[in-house]
């Protein structure tokens, strides 16, 4: 029996030359398959729009850098990358597609349908859309709004480009001019949103100001009105002196107090404002970092509380316009911004700590914790202030009565016009921060026209065909190969440890004959495979009924050595004889049978052309054809059947007569034929008359070749007793490998062996000899 080995290079490319036909057949099949899905497919257009997220300057920056946004997006801010896919922001671009003028025509809204090219040529154009138009309409406005935003939603791509703050956005259609119009209508949504986001804090304090600031004008015509009434009343123009200089201390401390306490409402009123835009979960996370924060300052804050506090005491005793006094300011602002810049260092820190992944709502945090710090700051001014101002109330009740009355109507009107003076001035503050607001987002570039859809890529589609074809025509090269029982190549004869004596080309071939590569025996070959001997011998029935009944196929053609000698195929069977002169030395072969596993193998056309290859080295040759069931010797030959082995045996002649031997146009080569047809030849091929002929033709003739039928019939077996060997005929792609294992098995079959001969293609006979001309 054969070795296992493992699989070669050489082999791997020998089977896809063997399978060739079926491998570009399955190819062509997945690729055709391929462009089908490619060109049936509904395309995806991409019109590309780039958008910059602009950097702001100022309590962010310090977060971002903490954060890590240089690590993964670097500028491109999270939160911008999810707000574009969020559905807020596509139920906002629905609205706008929804009044926009080419409503009607859009894909989007399922007014136009895409139809593919193959749709198209084959004329299928069937889809409902009335009856989709009804059960739109039966919807409610805002389900109907929220199915458009779910599918415009699963559409929208938005990528950050790394190590920078650039994002693309796109909208995918099955249509370049749609998909333009989509991007841009989501760009332009979202800058504007953007926009309003921004401006929402500007536009919420410009409001309480405007309120603050209206209230303030009514009190300080109410304050001019009653001190002209006074001063007229009391003839009182005018003051000077101590009471002077102290009235003005109390008018501009009570000033920098109502200052103080229009800051912190303003700051107050945009606190409630970030209170309500963070969740719970980070109102928690704001007390812990504060908590945590003011735990880590404390000593600062301290220090900054007893230096307010010497300022103010300072200030009461020289004056706010000292120059001691502003010199301690100066100190005081000093530590301030110091506190300022720690406090906000902390709080990114720990937002750092705390994690990355919600930085918008980290952004508000941020906000919400600073503006906190600022309404501590200012509750401590405010009440040091107080004291301050209590202080100068009280120096002003040691006054006549008619002196405070005039201070307090002077005071009054003088704060309420700073304050509203201030407040005039916070007032323009938000009106130019409102207008110059243009939010974070820059459109570098629209999205214009794509030339070619992003997918399907017909690329992808093709090396995706090309893979799966390669998988599996490897699937239908492995399993062709477990079901291809044919011998492929000369390792198997090695493994059995048989010689092949020589390796003869298969030529082409017109009609039946041997070596032929027709249909009839490709599907022998098949029956063979599949069914066994018992399934070979029912399709022979079958397909060669004529070859049982006397009438045989028209053998146009067949190869013989003597038509050009000079030929591969003649050269293979000189080599084929010099190689059985040298398989017994020591005794040489005078009769041998020639013999193979299955039927159309070419052993006839073998045995044939290696008895010519003998005769014309003037070696006298006798040519026995003892295949009873398909004789063709006579065919090869061109002689009659009649006057064969058959009628020499069924004789009465003890001696055979030259009546039988029959020449051919081989000079010392000699034919008898196989006779008329007779039901029983398995017995006469093994009576003692044949073997007493053998014996007779041995000492008549140089050498005996015996044309016997395939091994598995139980003729061959009669003929191996009186002969001197066997000569294997075998056929490459063909001979079953199974069924010449069992022969060779055999011990009795194996003793009488000499050799095999190969018979192979043009390229593989080429292979065992050097330059010769081809047939």
């Amino acid at each position: 029996m054969r070795n296992n080995h493992d699989i070669t290079l050489e082999e791997i490319f020998s089977i896809i030359l063997r399978r060739k036909y079926g491998i570009l057949l399955i190819l062509f099949v997945f690729l055709s398959a391929s462009l089908f899905y490619h060109y049936r497919q509904t395309p995806e257009y991409r019109a590309v729009s780039i958008m910059m997220i602009n950097s702001t300057k100022g309590q962010g920056d310090l977060l971002s850098s903490v954060i890590g946004i240089s690590e993964a997006d670097n500028k491109a801010v999270r939160k911008d990358v999810e707000l574009l896919k969020s559905m807020p922001i596509a139920q906002l671009v629905v609205k706008e597609l929804y009044n926009s003028s080419i409503k009607d025509s859009l894909e989007f809204f399922g007014k136009r349908r895409y139809i593919s090219p193959v749709d198209r040529k084959i004329g299928k154009f069937l889809f409902i859309k009335k009856d989709k138009e009804k059960t739109k309409n039966k919807l409610a406005f805002d389900d109907e709004l929220r199915g458009y935003a779910v599918k415009l939603n699963h559409r929208i791509i938005v990528e950050s480009i790394r190590e920078t703050n650039i994002l693309k956005v796109s909208v995918l259609s099955p249509f370049p001019d749609e998909a333009t119009f989509l991007t841009n209508t989501l760009c332009r949504v979202y800058k504007e949103a953007d926009i309003a986001r921004n401006s929402e804090k500007y536009s919420q304090a410009r409001k309480i100001i405007a309120d603050m600031l209206e209230d303030q004008k009514k009190k300080v015509v109410v304050a001019d009105d009653e001190l002209s009434k006074y001063m007229e009343l009391h003839k009182i123009y005018e003051m000077s002196g101590n009471m002077q200089q102290l009235l003005e201390k109390v008018i501009t401390t009570d000033a920098k107090y109502n200052d103080i306490l229009v800051e912190y409402n303003i700051a107050k009123n945009h606190l409630d404002f970030l209170e309500k835009k963070l969740s719970e979960s980070d109102k928690a996370i704001s007390m812990r970092i504060a908590e945590s924060a003011n735990a880590q300052l404390g000593s600062i804050i301290d220090e900054m509380r007893k230096r307010e506090r010497e300022y103010v005491n300072f200030a009461r005793e020289k004056g706010f316009n000292n120059s001691e006094v502003k010199a301690m300011r100066q100190r005081l602002d000093v530590i301030k911004t110091r506190y300022e810049h720690l406090y906000r260092s902390k709080i990114a820190g720990e937002i750092g700590y705390a994690g990355r992944t919600q930085k918008y709502g980290f952004n508000l945090i941020s906000e919400k914790l600073q503006f906190e710090q600022k309404l501590n700051d200012l509750s401590f001014t405010s009440k040091e202030y107080g004291r301050l101002k209590q202080y100068y109330e009280s120096q002003l009740l040691t006054l006549p009565r008619k002196q405070q009355d005039y201070a307090k109507l002077l005071r009054e009107r003088e704060v309420v016009n700073k304050t509203y003076f201030y407040l005039k001035e916070k007032y323009d503050e938000t009106r130019l921060l409102l207008g110059s607001e243009v939010g974070s987002i820059s459109l570098v570039g629209t999205a214009f026209r794509p030339f070619s859809p992003d997918k399907p890529d017909i690329s992808k589609s093709f090396m995706t065909g090309f893979i799966l074809g390669c998988i599996f025509a490897g699937i239908y090269s492995v399993i062709a190969e477990k079901l291809d029982d044919s011998i492929k190549d000369k390792r198997f004869f090695k493994d059995l440890e048989l010689r092949v004596l020589a390796v003869i080309p298969l030529l082409p071939n017109n009609g039946d004959g041997s070596f032929s590569g027709n249909i009839r025996a490709h599907l022998n070959r098949i029956i063979n495979l599949k069914n066994g001997v018992l399934g070979k011998r029912i399709f022979n029935k079958i397909f060669y009924s004529n070859h049982y009944d006397g009438k045989r196929d028209d053998r146009s053609f067949i190869p013989k050595i003597t038509d050009q000698m000079s030929s591969v195929f003649s050269e293979s069977f000189r080599t084929l004889r010099t190689a059985l002169d040298y398989s017994k030395v020591d005794s040489p072969l005078k009769s041998i049978v020639i013999s193979g596993a299955a039927m159309s193998e070419g052993k006839s056309t073998v045995c044939a052309n290696l008895g010519m290859a003998i005769a014309i080295t003037g070696k006298k040759t006798l040519i026995i054809d003892c295949d009873l069931r398909r004789a063709s010797q006579h065919e090869i030959f061109n002689c009659s059947r009649q006057d064969g082995l058959t009628d020499y045996l069924f004789s009465q002649h003890q001696m055979i007569g030259d009546l039988y031997i029959k020449p051919t146009h081989v000079e010392h080569l000699f034919l008898l034929t196989a006779g008329n047809k007779i039901p029983n030849g398995n017995d006469i091929l093994s009576s003692p008359k044949m073997f007493k002929l053998i014996k007779e033709f041995e000492s008549r003739f140089d050498m005996i070749l015996i044309d016997s039928p395939p091994f598995f019939l139980s003729d061959v077996a009669m003929l191996l007793r009186s002969v001197d060997g066997v000569l294997l005929s075998a056929r490459l792609y063909f001979t079953s490998r199974k069924h010449f294992e069992e022969f060779v098995a055999d011990s009795f079959i194996r003793e009488h062996l000499l050799g095999v001969a190969l018979v192979a293609s043009n390229e593989h006979a080429l292979d065992s000899y050097s330059a010769y001309d081809e047939y």
